[in-house]
């Protein structure tokens, strides 16, 4: 595909990123932040909003702070009636937006990311009634696997809005071929567009260990059931590698911890499994230089962004079929594996006895291929073209063909 040369400012929309939670707890944050600095920085102008409850996204902060991407947070508990106060605003904060870019003589692109939470359906709602492009980014939420939560929840939101909602958008963005099936399924004659997400490479960190010290395998990410961590620990306990050591880190309830880390003792994995909590961005290089190999064993991914950032920084990975990194095995950067406990443990055992030598060979492989291929800029002109209809290569409706 041929990327658009750089376009006039006065020729672009103004695009509005609606996040399901501007929280600082999960990859949907850390992608509206991202995307908004990389259209800012193709002169696209941008804003954000959503809910919190908690400490905003550190970069979401940064997006505002480093690039002036306007940020309209909502603060409100996340129950049922803060929820629909955030509803209400961000609505609001659609008309706003909308009036300024008429004022501009802008087309307005309205792009959800999260489809569950009233403060998104209510955003979607307004863009349908101010006449916006509107985009919808599920980030893996209607996948098989997400729908199987809260189901009849999930059922009367889907008859009362959301089908109606995703029927009537002008753009379904997946991240992976597999939730484009999956979304084609229970919404038949839809035409979602596939766009990857970008990966900004974390800081360079030194990485080494001292004499004797085990290596690292690792696993970064929210610890939930769905990312199949007792799975993880199974696989783990039959192929025991010597001088290795696991580690689990990501934020989570404390009882899925506790949870984790008795089950490891009922294992007798004992010493040779940690298990931590939330990396903060500004350590994530330092964090993933301490690891040898990371580990992705979830039953459903949209993207995954950690295992674009682990490659990125230079570490080889295990990730299961679910998640959309299949071509790591092409790429010679790592494994593909069912997301079971043989497929991860077999995973495990090709990984661990390849030479150090062998596995930075991979990581350096892999570091090349992410660093070229998931540039934000360039994903960004992608959402430019295929999503939000400027120029000649904005095909790809959700609309029924």
């Amino acid at each position: 595909m041929i990327l658009p040369q750089r376009r006039s400012a006065d020729d672009l929309p103004r695009v509005l990123l609606v996040s399901s939670t501007l929280d600082d707890d999960g990859g949907v944050p850390v992608c509206v932040g991202q995307l908004a600095e990389a259209l800012g920085a193709i002169d696209v102008p941008v804003g954000i909003t959503g809910q919190h409850a908690g400490p905003i996204a550190a970069v979401v902060r940064g997006a505002e702070q480093r690039s002036g991407v306007a940020v309209n947070a909502v603060s409100a508990p996340w129950h049922p009636g803060g929820q629909w106060q955030a509803a209400r605003r961000i609505g609001a904060v659609v008309r706003e937006t909308a009036a300024l870019a008429r004022a501009e003589g802008r087309p307005l692109v309205v792009h959800l990311h999260g489809v569950w939470v009233a403060p998104v359906l209510a955003a979607g709602l307004a863009a349908m009634e101010v006449g916006a492009r509107l985009v919808v980014s599920p980030h893996g939420m209607l996948r098989h696997e997400a729908l199987r939560k809260s189901r009849w929840r999930k059922r009367a939101v889907w008859e009362g809005c959301l089908r109606r909602m995703l029927v009537s958008a002008d753009a379904l963005h997946v991240t992976s071929p597999l939730e484009g099936e999956e979304l084609a399924a229970i919404l038949p004659g839809c035409r979602p567009v596939l766009v990857p997400l970008g990966i900004v490479p974390p800081a360079d960190a030194p990485r080494g260990r001292a004499p004797g010290e085990p290596r690292r395998a690792g696993y970064l990410g929210r610890i939930l059931p769905i990312k199949n961590l007792d799975v993880l620990l199974h696989a783990w306990k039959l192929v025991r590698p010597a001088g290795w050591r696991l580690a689990i880190d990501g934020p989570g309830p404390a009882e899925m911890t506790v949870s984790l880390r008795q089950l490891a003792d009922r294992l007798g994995l004992g010493a040779e499994v940690e298990i931590g909590g939330a990396v903060p961005m500004s350590r994530l290089g330092e964090h993933y230089a301490g690891l040898d190999l990371f580990l992705l064993p979830s039953r459903s991914e949209a993207f995954a962004l950690t295992v674009g950032e682990a490659l990125a920084c230079g570490v080889p990975t295990v990730v299961t079929t679910a998640a959309p990194w299949g071509d790591v095995e092409k790429r010679g950067c790592g494994w593909s594996v069912a997301p079971t406990v043989a497929g991860i443990a077999a995973g495990l055992a090709s990984a661990t006895a390849l030479p150090e030598a062998d596995l930075e060979a991979m990581g350096r492989r892999g570091r090349g291929w992410v660093r070229a291929d998931y540039a934000w800029e360039a994903i960004a002109r992608r959402h430019l073209t295929r999503l939000y209809g400027v120029g000649d290569d904005a095909g790809g409706s959700s609309r029924r063909a």
